[in-house]
């Protein structure tokens, strides 16, 4: 698991939501969001900035993770 995965999935335990519930509020198969939470995929822009509008993150916050492993 990488820093992205390890607090997308930290969110999504506080709000006590499953990646299927997530995945359709985001529009991201649950599968995929799965995926991203176990560091097999690397989201697009546009599933980083939905998720930081989810999570009601600072914008930026999610995608400096990213950055910060390539």
């Amino acid at each position: 698991m990488n820093k992205f995965g390890e607090k997308i999935l930290s969110l999504r335990t506080e709000k006590n939501l499953s990646t299927k519930e997530v995945g359709h509020a985001v529009a991201i198969p649950h599968s995929r969001y799965s995926e991203l939470e176990k560091g097999i995929r690397i989201p697009t822009e546009g599933q980083i900035e939905r998720l930081e509008k989810f999570y009601n993150v600072t914008a930026g916050e999610l995608s400096a993770l990213i950055k910060k492993q390539q």
